[in-house]
C-alpha cells in the first residue's frame, strides 16, 4: 500500500471517528458556550466584541458566556476566539443550567 493512501485512510478514520464529538461539542443558540482563546484576557475581548456576557472564567485561556442573539458563536470566531465549544452539559433534561442561578429545592 502506498504511503499516500495509507495517510488518506487514517485521516478518514479520525475524521470519521471524531465527527460524532463535534456535533455534541457544537454550541447551540442561546445557550452557555466556552470560549477559549491565547488568553483569558483575548476571550473577553471577543465576547464583549461579540456582544455577549461573561458567566465565569476557566482556566487560564478561556471563559464561560452567552448571548440571546442569534449567531454568537459564528461572531465570536471573527472576533478572535480560538474555539467555542458547548458550555454546559444539561445532564438528561437536555437543559442548560444558569451558572450565575442558585440551584433552589421544593419545600
Amino acid at each position: 500500500m502506498a504511503p499516500r493512501l495509507r495517510v488518506g485512510m487514517l485521516a478518514l478514520a479520525i475524521g470519521a471517528l471524531l465527527a460524532p464529538v463535534g456535533v455534541v461539542l457544537a454550541p447551540r443558540e442561546g445557550t452557555v458556550v466556552l470560549v477559549l482563546a491565547t488568553s483569558s484576557a483575548a476571550a473577553a475581548e471577543a465576547v464583549s466584541r461579540a456582544d455577549g456576557v461573561i458567566l465565569a472564567s476557566v482556566g487560564r485561556f478561556g471563559l464561560l458566556a452567552r448571548s440571546q442573539s442569534p449567531g454568537f458563536s459564528t461572531r465570536l470566531y471573527s472576533s478572535g476566539a480560538a474555539l467555542v465549544l458547548a458550555g454546559l452539559g444539561g445532564g438528561c433534561s437536555g437543559q442548560t443550567r444558569d451558572p450565575l442561578i442558585s440551584a433552589r429545592r421544593s419545600p
